[in-house]
């Protein structure tokens, strides 16, 4: 009888799409969200089960695992990781819970992170270990559907914004990373106690990404060099759009600084995606065709481009979180 999974923050983009992955092989997959909201109603037509709860509500953690054997955790983009891993550690032992795969983050490798985020990761990290519970530590880098936001400029205006530098990136897509971890679901043994590190087939650079739009497009894509106080004041502008937040912009912006240093490629490309689920990788191109033909504003006409400028208006007038709100939302 094959396993029950139980996959938490199940909206978010890696959730989303390892539970797809795990439904379509014919596994039980529990959800577990904060609402029956239209993603989760979504999955729950898929054959999902959906558990509605919070990851710091102790007695809604323990009913979600009840009857679980296998867990994906995935914490959102939210202060309070540490406390909310150790409830779940009480919980996963109160149901013996097999095994788990633990959302990490690739930044952690590195001592020097200002990022609340970031060392609360590595705090999380240390309470597993210590928790007797088989963990294993899935640490993806950047995520390449965080680059959506850049489609409708690309498309409408020609113009790719880039906070990111001359780092470099091997993009993963959500939909190789839901794979991935549902195959470490279905076979967790091997990888107990090991961090996994999954990415893409290549690193690229901001130029490459901008030629990449250029040729999918057939007209040129210019890049446009941005600050980090101006890609602050976008994805403050976004928030409403894409779920952002002051404190989820807050920790992009450590992200960018750590991606002009050129961590995320640190390493270089891995063949994790191919070792798990015997297919090759997606590449950038690949990825950005994907977000192109899925976006909103794929058909370039006045009333889109009109839309797109306005939107980049907006910055102009957006107020960012000051210094000491920043150090508040990082403290």
């Amino acid at each position: 009888m094959k396993q029950k999974i139980l996959v938490t923050s199940a909206t978010g983009k890696t959730s989303a799409a390892a539970a797809r992955q795990l439904l379509q092989e014919g596994y039980q997959v529990r959800i577990l969200v904060r609402s029956r909201n239209e993603k989760a109603l979504a999955l729950e037509k898929l054959g999902a089960e959906i558990a509605v709860g919070n990851l710091s509500n102790y007695e809604q953690i323990v009913a979600a695992l009840a009857g679980i054997d296998g867990v994906y955790y995935c914490y959102p983009i939210a202060k309070g990781m540490p406390e909310c891993v150790s409830l779940f550690i009480t919980a996963a032992k109160q149901q013996n819970i097999a095994s788990v795969i633990f959302m990490g983050q690739w930044l952690a490798e590195f001592p020097d992170q200002e990022s609340i985020l970031t060392n609360d990761v590595k705090k999380s990290y240390k309470l597993l270990e210590q928790s007797g519970l088989n963990v294993v530590y899935y640490n993806p880098g950047f995520f390449a559907e965080n680059i959506v936001a850049l489609t409708e400029g690309v498309i409408q205006m020609g113009m790719m914004p880039s906070p990111f530098g001359d780092g470099k990136c091997p993009w993963i897509s959500a939909a190789d990373q839901g794979r991935v971890i549902a195959a470490l679901l279905k076979n967790p043994q091997p990888y107990y106690g090991k961090k996994v590190h999954p990415t893409g087939p290549r690193s690229v650079t901001a130029k490459e990404m901008a030629d990449t739009y250029s040729k999918i497009l057939g007209r040129k894509v210019k890049l446009m060099p941005i600050s980090d106080k101006m890609f602050l004041k976008a994805v403050m502008a976004a928030a409403d759009e894409f779920g952002y937040d002051a404190f989820m912009a807050v920790q992009t912006v450590f992200y960018m600084q750590e991606f002009r240093k050129n961590r995320f490629d640190v390493g270089g490309p891995t063949q994790v995606v191919r070792e798990l689920t015997g297919r090759e990788p997606e590449d950038f191109e690949t990825i950005a065709r994907h977000f192109i033909e899925t976006s909103p504003y794929k058909e370039r006409n006045f009333a889109n481009k009109m839309t797109a400028m306005k939107k980049f208006m907006k910055l102009l007038f957006v107020t960012p979180p000051g210094r000491k709100q920043q150090q508040m939302l990082n403290g």
